[in-house]
């Protein structure tokens, strides 16, 4: 019942907003009648004035008719203007008004398409288009000044245009283009006077919302009041809110620990940074769309995880912060609740019909034991997570200040880095890849080494994910390249069947001008592109740039530039993708050849099948004793790479290899 009233009240406002804004636009069309008067004499005179010159004096009458309208009309306006003081009155005539006006308006319309249906048959052509003119001026300004009435102006602005233009068109056939365009601006003047109603009507209604609300202020105020609370708090909830995921964000953590921390009490509370394992390389290969849905599904699970005087928001991207309030045997608390965590992220996730394997690095950090300041406290965690990251992945780890040394070390590093790219300080080592039936190198990988002046040797993996991380990766990439090709460019003369192999980012592959560069390379060093391959993770496959990769490789194939896909099985999506691109080859990731004893045989026989299928060769990287060559070598790898063969070398190794795992 209480519902059904509802509905009547909000019908009947409706009904009286509605009504309200009808008798405003009859009230302006009787404000603007004055202006359209004087408009339609002086048209009027006009015509005359053509027409009367051209011997027809008997169009006095048709003026006569015209002042006569214009008085019955203008005498209509005085007689509103004093109903229209008395809303009552004027409400219970409104329609007749409406009507008076009509007849009005409709009467101006047919005698201009009276003196038009006369004239344009007998008068010359001057005349006959000034009268043409005027009905255009007159249509073209009923836009603006008649557009309170939506249907009566559509209507006179028809009647002058469309009648007109027919009339041309009878008169003689060579007017046809003119009664077209008549027509076209008929048209367009339709569409104009509508968006004029529209407008006119959105500024009325707007007008009488805002009426609305200063006439009840007083009666309202409690209730805005309530509504200001209401909106301010949803402000502040949209503020300190991750929309993604609906958990506090870095405001409302940090809200939440001005509130609910107290550097002066004796117990810790803890700080536990959640950073994501192998979420970039879901999102890069199955689009930001599944990305969004496994942090939402992860988000649930670690809330399902945090204490009730916890809290638990999203610091941005794959990364999370849950802190405690102080508590005793906080230590011991937040090394078993990081175990609880890192369970629930890798806990098997079906998206998508597919089943995809999450990991979780947690640094740890108490306040106030580790800093006073709260955004100190998270970044302690933050670096503790780096380490985390760095180290292995995977685990936990609590704050340390050697963490702070190797934060540092970074910063130093990214910056000796560009430095050492720029002046040629980096060197180039290669690894064979063996052909599996002779023996033979087939190709060698060249590797970038780096001999830093003061730090010595600094570790290929260290420097290639900060270069990854500072997007320093395109200038380290094209240094390799460029380096590499001018190496193998010595040993084409005596091994010219021997090609190069050079690792690609996807940042360079990305990069509008990648395959000009190759080209440029190439030409530079006068190296054969059959010699060169080169070689790129499974994110070439990421559905967000999906298109731009390939086009890259089509183009690089297109040159005759073997493509390689390096790391193959621990990305996602690679096999449905796999088929699109034109690549010669993938190379089975090393992690699959340590566990040739367990389940890694089964996944390198599956994707030397599907690569078999597709024309694909197959390299097997991380070969490091005779006992895996011999059962790769049963499996069907075409290529070995690895330490039992031989270790990188500034000094490239040439020479066949006897196949000792095919005895």
């Amino acid at each position: 019942m209480g519902l059904q009233k509802h509905l009547r009240l909000y019908r009947r406002r409706a009904a009286d907003r509605n009504l309200s804004i009808e008798l405003q636009l009859l009230s302006l069309a009787y404000q603007n009648l004055p202006t359209m008067l004087m408009v339609n004499v002086a048209a009027a005179l006009g015509a005359i004035y053509a027409v009367y010159s051209d011997g027809y004096p008997f169009f006095i009458y048709w003026i006569i008719a015209i002042v006569v309208l214009t008085l019955f009309r203008f005498l209509t306006w005085i007689k509103f203007n004093g109903v229209a003081r008395n809303p009552a009155i004027y409400l219970q005539n409104f329609q007749t008004w409406k009507l008076i006006y009509a007849i009005g308006l409709s009467l101006a319309a047919l005698f201009w398409v009276g003196i038009a249906a006369c004239t344009f048959s007998t008068v010359n052509y001057e005349s006959k288009f000034t009268i043409t003119i005027i009905i255009s001026a007159l249509a073209g300004g009923a836009t603006g000044i008649i557009a309170s009435l939506k249907y009566l102006g559509g209507l006179y602005i028809s009647i002058l245009l469309l009648a007109t233009s027919l009339i041309l068109y009878l008169t003689s056939s060579d007017y046809i283009v003119i009664s077209l365009l008549g027509i076209i601006f008929w048209i367009a003047m339709i569409i104009t006077h509508q968006r004029n109603h529209l407008v006119l009507v959105q500024s009325l209604s707007l007008q009488l919302e805002n009426n609305s609300l200063i006439t009840n202020l007083k009666e309202l105020n409690s209730s805005l009041e309530k509504r200001v609370t209401e909106r301010t708090n949803a402000l502040k909830q949209i503020a300190n809110h991750d929309s993604l995921t609906g958990l506090p964000n870095r405001r409302g953590l940090i809200e939440w620990m001005e509130a609910s921390l107290d550097k002066d009490l004796n117990e810790e509370a803890a700080i536990l940074f959640l950073d994501l394992d192998r979420f970039k390389q879901i999102n890069d290969a199955m689009g930001h769309d599944t990305g969004d849905l496994v942090l939402q599904t992860i988000a649930l699970r670690f809330k399902d995880l945090c204490p009730q005087d916890a809290i638990l928001g999203r610091w941005g991207g794959d990364e999370f912060l849950l802190i405690t309030s102080h508590r005793k045997n906080v230590r011991k608390f937040s090394e078993e609740l990081a175990k609880q965590l890192i369970d629930a992220a890798t806990a098997p996730l079906k998206m998508n019909k597919e089943v995809l394997g999450l990991g979780l690095s947690v640094g740890i950090a108490y306040f106030p034991t580790d800093a006073f300041n709260y955004h100190d406290v998270i970044q302690a965690a933050d670096l503790t997570v780096a380490e985390v990251k760095r180290s292995g992945r995977g685990q936990s780890l609590i704050f340390n200040e050697t963490y702070a040394e190797t934060q540092r070390r970074r910063f130093d590093l990214s910056r000796a880095l560009s430095n050492a790219i720029e002046q040629d300080k980096l060197a180039l080592v290669y690894q064979p890849i063996v052909d599996v039936q002779s023996g033979n190198i087939n190709a060698l990988e060249a590797l970038a080494r780096w001999q830093h002046p003061v730090l010595g040797e600094i570790n290929p993996e260290e420097f290639i994910n900060l270069a990854e991380d500072t997007d320093r990766i395109i200038a380290l990439g094209n240094w390799v390249l460029n380096a590499a090709c001018a190496t193998a460019t010595k040993w084409q003369e005596s091994n010219p069947s021997t090609k190069i192999a050079v690792n690609v980012s996807l940042k360079q592959l990305l990069a509008i001008n990648f395959s000009f560069k190759v080209d440029q390379i190439l030409t530079e060093h006068n190296l054969n592109a059959n010699n060169l391959i080169l070689e790129v993770t499974e994110s070439l496959f990421g559905i967000d740039y999906l298109d731009s990769t390939l086009a890259t490789v089509k183009s690089l194939r297109q040159k005759g530039i073997e493509v390689h896909i390096d790391d193959f099985g621990i990305g996602y999506s690679s096999l449905s993708r796999l088929h699109e691109f034109p690549v010669t080859a993938i190379k089975i990731d090393r992690s699959f050849v340590k566990q040739l004893d367990k389940q890694g045989a089964v996944i390198i026989e599956s994707a030397i099948m599907i690569a078999k299928r597709m024309n694909l060769k197959v390299t097997a990287e991380g070969v490091e004793t005779l006992n895996q060559a011999k059962m790769l070598s049963k499996l069907g790898v075409d290529n070995f790479q690895g330490f039992y063969f031989s270790k990188p070398l500034i000094e490239p190794m040439l020479e066949s290899i006897h196949p000792n795992w095919l005895e």
